[in-house]
């Protein structure tokens, strides 16, 4: 990696499998990879958003979750680190 570049941190967010009562009869379901799906009142799939969604946070909010940006190391910590090895 060149000197200056960001690589940004994975996210290690891990998911409770949850779901939401809609007042149309249908759910909303929180899977354990962070991905959210709507399920009508028969219980077939209608919308799937993953987290990179633009939509995504306007469902995940009904969760109580907030999008988050990814995080990058910055660069004097970064060679800090490299100096104490």
């Amino acid at each position: 990696m060149a000197s200056g570049e960001h690589r940004p941190t994975v996210q290690s967010h891990r998911f409770r499998r949850r779901e939401v009562k809609l007042a149309e009869g249908g759910r909303l379901v929180l899977k354990p990879d962070g991905s959210i799906e709507q399920i009508d009142a028969e219980g077939k799939a209608t919308g799937t958003w993953l987290r990179d969604n633009p939509d995504w946070a306007r469902h995940a909010i009904r969760f109580g979750l907030q999008p988050q940006s990814e995080t990058v190391v910055p660069p004097g910590l970064r060679q800090r680190a490299a100096k104490v090895i």
